[in-house]
């Protein structure tokens, strides 16, 4: 009996330190620097926004950035996926290139479900822009144009399995525009306004933070918004919404980490981050950056996402066999 006694006052102490153990894993988090995956090149919208964080996040441990560029972004996003889910690996991305990975084919791995949603920060915005050169003013003076000159108009888009394609093919087909205007693919939206600039093409689908020098000095009109809102960096430009197109897919920035991180390194992630936004300092910084504030919690952005998912699914099949 005194042994079996013995043997129970062990295990409870045993069972005591192992929890008091992990408890002060997780009060001690972050023990270690947070390494934060970008997977596009030094100076693109990810990176920018990324590092504006980190000038003014407050962490026990620093938040290092790790670009790891390629494929659209999707190389960084694997990595990302294939991590340990320590808390010490996360991954900066536009939740809508996570989706578009997936739908289009690219991978098997249903990335926004299979990564931890952390929080999203900042919306951006899809726009249809022209250049001075066109001399449109309005979308109704680009259509009536498109409609009277058939195959005169070339219009760029970022990738051509990607999201601002389906929201571009669902906008070119409502404003009655199919089969006479050219879609042409660009890879990225540096490339994109480059060639609106040098009017390789007529008109562009581009994101708000990428146009928004050029809108600034006058080179590129923006015609209308895909969304629902207008914009904060183009209040004068209308919507989709107000032009009676049923397309409003707003473009969020956010952070995920991959499956399995424990929901205390999120939630101290999470809440690190809404600091961030809730700070004015970091509110003007990216709306000089043509972005807009937005802080969504983990479980929202997700619940968002997978909305989007149901409704993009079928214009990727339609992209998807126009590949064929």
């Amino acid at each position: 009996m005194k042994k079996f006694a013995l043997v129970m006052l062990l295990v409870i102490v045993a069972g005591s330190l192992f929890a008091t153990g992990e408890a002060e894993k997780v009060k001690t988090y972050p023990s270690e620097p947070v390494q934060c995956i970008i997977p596009y090149s030094p100076g693109g919208g990810s990176d920018i926004l990324t590092r504006a964080i980190m000038k003014y996040i407050e962490m026990d441990q620093p938040l290092v950035a790790v670009n790891i560029e390629g494929a659209g972004g999707m190389i960084g996003a694997m990595e990302a996926y294939h991590s340990k889910p320590t808390g010490y690996r996360i991954l900066a991305h536009n939740p809508m290139d996570v989706v578009s990975y997936t739908l289009s084919g690219q991978t098997d791995v249903a990335l926004w479900s299979e990564l931890e949603t952390i929080c999203f920060v900042v919306d951006d915005f899809n726009v249809v822009s022209t250049n001075k050169q066109s001399g449109w003013k309005t979308l109704e003076e680009m259509v009536a144009y498109a409609k009277a000159n058939p195959g005169k108009i070339k219009w760029g888009v970022t990738g051509s399995q990607t999201v601002n394609m389906a929201d571009t093919v669902r906008v070119v087909e409502a404003l009655g525009l199919t089969g006479i205007v050219t879609l042409v693919p660009y890879d990225g939206g540096a490339a994109s306004k480059t060639a609106l600039m040098g009017n390789h093409i007529q008109v562009e689908t581009n994101s708000s933070s990428d146009i928004r020098s050029s809108v600034k000095s006058g080179d590129t009109i923006p015609l209308m918004s895909i969304s629902s809102d207008r914009p904060k960096a183009l209040p004068n430009v209308p919507t989709t919404i107000e032009k009676g197109i049923k397309v409003s897919t707003s473009k969020p920035r956010g952070y995920y980490a991959p499956k399995g991180t424990s929901p205390e390194a999120i939630a101290y992630l999470a809440n690190a981050i809404k600091k961030v936004v809730d700070n004015p300092e970091f509110v003007k910084t990216v709306e000089g950056l043509g972005l807009q504030a937005n802080f969504v919690e983990g479980k929202a952005g997700y619940d968002k996402v997978s909305a989007w998912v149901t409704e993009l699914t079928p214009f990727f099949k339609q992209l998807s066999q126009g590949n064929k």
